[in-house]
């Protein structure tokens, strides 16, 4: 089948979700193109050669502003049929969202293609897609998958909900990562007969069954894997392993704005607490492979935004490593308090502390929680099965249902 993705920006290699499931719908065969609003020609391309490429916009070109892109584009459609998305362009423009007018300007009259499905990553592009299909520049029916701050972050949902209504009664699909945010669509007014929960997954090899009665080791290894912004909870994380009775050595990989403030927190803890800094996908397996407990507490964060359902603790749990994690947003769909890991209040350094030290202890059933972890990804969150689910998806799409 013929596939297109509608990305904002492409590549965006920290978008590593979005890359693996295109590389799924190749891996089965299927004819696929990446259209992208903006096109970063200096990012190396982890999918060249593999994907056709159809660019709105190439973020180094300098050749003309936008208000001249936007004159250019708006002459070529002016005298088609497409008229009234034109108009619903620049009225959204008038009212601050410019993305809509700039694609159609962007395309100078171009046809992006057809295809039997337009797979649409978060809900802005999504939007996007439907006013191109709109005005003719690409042919589909179009599927949107919502992840987490499209639909969360205050400020945005300000900007897009009256576009997110449109796009509900205009698309085919609507593919939310989790039952949590299929609730959030349709209390917003999308029709549960359009709506699948996606769920995003890992890559997992089932017959490399991991350890699953490793002895916890003293002092206790904590490993958190995380962007170092709000709503990861990584001071929460701090404030936990300062206040547990146990020994721990607790390692923080990955970088952000709050950096420097979370080392200043963890300095008390100076002896417990590393921080590590980016690391390649290696040496993060290498950490993880080592270490006792996988501790992501999120928050919510003040603008609002929340997690979908973190690929992060997904990867522990396939590695066979202890999760513990915040009763937060679509967390407690993926983990079982006390069956497939443990969860926590959010913002509760003393929850935290106090399961910190029931597992090191050994007052948890760490063998039984890992294996049902295992188990719990394998089933339900394996890429496997879920390139098949989106398969299905296009198909039916294709076949109008």
């Amino acid at each position: 089948m013929r596939i297109a993705f509608f990305l904002a920006a492409y590549p965006v290699l920290s978008e590593t979700f979005v890359i693996r499931q295109i590389r799924g719908m190749i891996d089965l065969g299927h004819d696929v193109t990446v259209v992208t609003g903006k096109y970063h020609p200096e990012v190396a391309d982890p999918l060249a050669g593999k994907v056709r490429l159809r660019a709105i916009r190439t973020a180094c070109d300098p050749h003309r502003s936008i208000p001249s892109r936007v004159a250019h584009g708006a002459a070529a459609l002016l005298g088609s049929r497409f008229r009234g998305t034109l108009l619903r362009a620049i009225k959204a423009a008038k009212g601050g969202y410019n993305a809509p007018l700039a694609d159609l300007a962007g395309t100078m009259g171009r046809h992006l293609g057809s295809y039997d499905a337009i797979i649409a990553h978060f809900g802005p592009p999504g939007v996007r897609a439907e006013f191109l299909r709109s005005a003719g520049v690409i042919d589909g029916p179009i599927a949107t998958i919502f992840h987490g701050l499209d639909i969360t972050e205050i400020a945005l949902i300000e900007q897009m909900k009256p576009f997110y209504q449109q796009l509900f009664a205009r698309t085919e699909r609507l593919l939310p990562i989790s039952n949590l945010w299929r609730e959030r669509l349709m209390g917003w007014g999308a029709e549960d007969r359009k709506i699948t929960v996606l769920r995003m997954g890992v890559d997992i090899d089932e017959a490399a069954v991991p350890a699953f009665d490793a002895p916890i080791q003293s002092p206790l290894r904590v490993l958190s894997v995380a962007r170092l912004v709000e709503k990861k909870g990584i001071a929460y994380a701090i404030d936990g392993v300062a206040k547990a009775k146990s020994d721990i050595r607790y390692q923080v990989i990955g970088t952000g704005p709050l950096e420097q403030e979370l080392h200043a927190a963890a300095q008390p803890s100076d002896d417990a607490i590393a921080f590590l800094g980016p690391q390649p996908h290696g040496r993060v397996f290498a950490e993880l492979g080592q270490s006792d407990v996988f501790l992501l507490p999120s928050v919510t964060a003040a603008n609002g935004d929340m997690e979908g359902i973190p690929v992060s603790l997904m990867e522990a749990m396939a590695n066979g490593v202890l999760v513990l994690a915040t009763r937060h947003s679509g967390i407690p769909e993926l983990i079982e308090d006390g069956v497939c890991g443990l969860l926590v209040d959010e913002r509760y350094g003393d929850g935290i502390a106090a399961a910190l030290d029931r597992i090191a202890a050994g007052a948890v059933d760490v063998v039984k929680l890992r294996q049902a972890a295992f188990e719990k990804v394998v089933g339900e969150y394996n890429n496997r099965k879920l390139d098949r689910q989106l398969e299905a998806v296009v198909a039916e799409m294709k076949a109008g249902r």
